[in-house]
């Protein structure tokens, strides 16, 4: 999450009192009932959440993969929709010592892939060295198992061309979008950005699984997409993602050319637990989809803008307060109805 552009700003001064329109809202998504909520458990709570993915629905509970962009990775589950559970996953000796190298571990995006049981993170480039950095990795877990507590591998991916591929990466400017399907993997970059104004638009990638090769670059300049900050594959073309700056899930359906054929939206209201009422301007940055349909969205509180107002907070209760102080990301449920 980084320096966000002037129509972000408007949003932070207007969006806290009133109810921001955007084109679009046609996307057939409903919210849950029981959401937004807090990402926390008694006495855990993850930090600046930047990823979720959605591993499988057992014994009742739905797991999840959450990263933080501040390096720390989760397991997240819920039971009768409200019940959390967050364990923070182990890095063996090996990965932190490759870890340690990083100017800043900015993890990103996580995705699963549910075709061969892999876990890919994004990760952001920081000065220096930004493109030494910066790239898609490949998690392995204690026995392959992902259910296990401790990570014993983080391979980078080579992405060809690396040219093309590190073309336009800049500090804390990389692939906040990562998704995958049965051939692809699709990598959207957070957007490009010039004296710390995002332009009108970015960049997806999509990636052959087996070659690692770029085969395909789509603008989303005629589709009023700005920044990309998560995306989720729903079967072999449908894209779901979150555009943080316009505050839009969208929805892109690609064609058997992997061209664009259609673009919905949905305006994605940054709202605080148990006051609904209020608006505020919510830094969205990761999506996913359950195997009901659901998609979940959390919230990155960038400790330095993405709260609400103070006016807001004057009508808030302490718990509220305290959770905002302390930077506690807040989770969105919506069905996808037809």
């Amino acid at each position: 999450m980084k320096i966000i552009n002037i129509f972000a700003v408007l949003i932070l001064v207007f969006g806290s009192l009133h109810v921001l329109l955007f084109l679009g809202d046609d996307l057939p998504l409903k919210p849950d009932r029981h959401y937004p909520r807090w990402l926390k458990t008694v006495d855990v709570h993850t930090n600046q959440t930047s990823g979720i993915a959605f591993l499988k629905e057992a014994e009742s509970k739905k797991y999840f993969l959450l990263a933080d962009d501040i390096g720390d990775l989760w397991r997240f589950s819920i039971a009768q929709d409200t019940i959390f559970e967050l364990k923070k996953l182990a890095f063996s000796e090996s990965v932190q010592n490759f870890l340690a190298k990083f100017p800043k571990k900015d993890f990103e995006e996580i995705a699963y892939d549910k075709f061969t049981g892999d876990i890919f993170v994004s990760v952001e480039g920081n000065v220096p060295e930004v493109e030494k950095y910066v790239g898609i990795y490949q998690l392995k877990f204690s026995g392959n198992n992902f259910f296990a507590d401790t990570i014993v591998s983080f391979e980078k991916i080579q992405i060809y061309t690396q040219k093309l591929f590190l073309k336009y990466v800049d500090n804390n400017i990389g692939y906040e979008g990562l998704a995958v399907s049965e051939k692809y993997l699709f990598l959207g970059l957070e957007g490009f950005e010039n004296k710390s104004i995002f332009s009108d638009s970015t960049m997806i990638f999509v990636v052959d699984k087996k070659s690692k090769r770029i085969i395909k670059q789509l603008s989303t300049r005629n589709y009023k997409i700005q920044t990309i900050c998560g995306l989720y594959c729903e079967g072999n073309n449908t894209l779901w993602g979150i555009d943080r700056n316009n505050a839009k899930i969208f929805r892109i359906k690609l064609n058997e050319k992997l061209d664009i054929s259609e673009v919905k939206y949905y305006d994605a209201k940054g709202i605080i637990p148990k006051y609904k009422e209020y608006n505020y301007a919510a830094a969205l940055e990761s999506i996913t989809m359950d195997n009901n349909a659901n998609l979940y969205l959390v919230d990155d509180p960038w400790k330095k803008v993405y709260v609400p107002t103070k006016s807001i907070l004057e009508k808030s209760d302490s718990t509220t307060v305290a959770n905002f102080n302390q930077f506690i990301p807040i989770i969105y449920k919506f069905k996808l109805i037809n």
